[in-house]
């Protein structure tokens, strides 16, 4: 067969499936992970993990089944499960590697690879251009050996009973839920089915499930918990029949949250309530990262509080190497996750979930502890457009310097910040930046400010700018 081409991603290698995400793909994958990571690290026990699209079970039994011919000792998940789980439970029990077949939040048309380490961390890119590296310079013996892989059956197991009983334990360490809400969840039809409303029940919580059986369309929609994606579970919370509402996407590391005052609300909106909780309860001390499209009100709690803030790239793995250095405490990215410390060094949305209605419940209520965060802080404005764009990277890299410039001239004062892309920061408290993603085939353009005009006028302004750029 001619040979592959694959790049790990933010967050591993993605594809449409049965057009560039195919069985001889995932076979591929896992022939070159294995085999870097047995040399590398060492290679005794695997777990595979699979989420609710189609054919994420079958990809799963073709990973298995390579690590079987490895001689190396696997079990597989029972069922859909949410990425965090699988990288909890495989550091938890002692797993020398987790692999992941999911696509996250993506279209249903695709699915994904993910390679997660002994501690629960996504692969850092040394590894994964390591990963890479194997395959090109051993392509034909890699192809020989998955070419006629013979599927086998392995041992599997749940992992959902001895991680809804830490994470219960970990979050009531830190805050006592005290007051009984009515909760509406929606998994979405994906992998948290069970997982967050269980949890919020066994605190003590009023908890309504919705779209609780797996559908690899997802019920026709994105699996990512942005408003257009989950009407109903807004209109139940705003509509005043619930207190709460809390969706994830189809791997459940992200989170969004509905509160009956102030409607949705984005990991931006979602983060400053965490960080001051955790600030004000003295479980932050050496500080916090962010992602460069995060909130910046993130930097006033933190100089309030006397820690600091270290801005990463797009990217919970840059999240995670901030903590696993020692640097920080936890962190977040404006996507929908959360990570840490004392957690796995990767994001969580049922963790977050979990940990979120315990802050609220020990406080009295989400509203009152929403609008306690905001009277301190203030309250920033976000917002992100994507432009389709196959060669996203390529287009800012070529058009650094101009961006820089041109981004330059919109504000007082202009501090520019090229650690992913192109970042412009002012000193009316607004931002603006431009980068390609590294999971789709799209330019991003967020801006954060004070109030949404400003936020509008300089999104508007980019898209010009953009428009009048030379494309690859």
């Amino acid at each position: 067969m001619s040979k592959l081409e694959f790049h790990f991603g933010t967050d591993g290698v993605r594809g449409v499936i049965d057009e560039d995400f195919t069985e001889y793909l995932v076979a591929t994958l896992a022939e070159s992970t294995i085999r870097y990571w047995s040399r590398r690290y060492g290679l005794r026990r695997l777990l595979v993990g699979f989420d609710a699209r189609r054919k994420s079970q079958d990809f799963a039994k073709i990973v298995t089944s390579v690590a079987l011919n490895h001689g190396i000792d696997v079990i597989m998940v029972n069922r859909p499960t949410p990425t965090p789980v699988v990288a909890w439970f495989g550091f938890r029990f002692g797993f020398d590697l987790v692999i992941q077949i999911t696509a996250s939040h993506n279209p249903p048309i695709y699915n994904g690879f993910k390679v997660i380490s002994r501690i629960g961390a996504p692969a850092q890119e040394e590894d994964t251009n390591q990963i890479e590296k194997t395959y090109q310079e051993e392509a034909n013996d890699i192809a020989r050996s998955v070419r006629d892989l013979e599927l086998r059956p392995v041992p599997t197991v749940d992992p959902a009973p001895e991680y809804i009983n830490y994470v219960i334990d970990s979050v009531t360490k830190m805050f006592k839920p005290r007051r009984r809400f009515k909760v509406i969840v929606d998994p979405i039809y994906a992998t948290s089915i069970g997982y967050t409303s269980e949890i919020l029940k066994r605190l003590g919580m009023d908890v309504v499930e919705i779209h609780s059986n797996y559908d690899p369309s997802f019920g026709g929609r994105d699996p990512n918990p942005e408003p257009q994606n989950i009407p109903e579970l807004i209109q139940e919370v705003t509509g005043g029949k619930y207190e709460v509402g809390i969706s994830h996407d189809g791997d459940s590391d992200r989170i969004a949250l509905v509160d009956q005052r102030h409607g949705y609300l984005s990991a931006n909106d979602i983060l400053p309530i965490v960080v001051e909780r955790l600030a004000s309860a003295s479980i932050i001390k050496k500080g916090i990262a962010r992602t460069v499209s995060t909130t910046h009100i993130l930097d006033r709690i933190a100089a309030k509080y006397g820690f600091k803030v270290v801005e990463v790239p797009v990217g919970v793995k840059y999240v995670a190497r901030a903590i696993l250095n020692g640097e920080v405490d936890m962190g977040g990215e404006e996507s929908g996750g959360l990570v840490y410390s004392w957690h796995i060094p990767d994001k969580d949305g049922i963790y977050t979930a979990s940990l979120i209605i315990a802050m609220a419940s020990e406080y009295g209520d989400l509203t009152g502890l929403i609008d306690d965060v905001r009277g301190k802080y203030g309250r920033a404005y976000f917002k992100r457009v994507d432009i389709d764009m196959r060669n996203s990277k390529m287009f800012v890299n070529e058009n650094r310097e101009a961006l820089a410039n041109a981004f330059s001239a919109l504000g007082p004062n202009p501090r520019l910040i090229t650690i992913d892309g192109v970042k412009v920061v002012y000193d009316d408290g607004s931002w603006l930046l431009i980068r390609g993603s590294g999971t789709e085939p799209k330019l991003r353009i967020y801006s954060e400010a004070l109030s949404m005009g400003r936020v509008e006028e300089l999104i508007n302004k980019a898209v010009e700018i953009v428009n009048r750029l030379p494309k690859p």
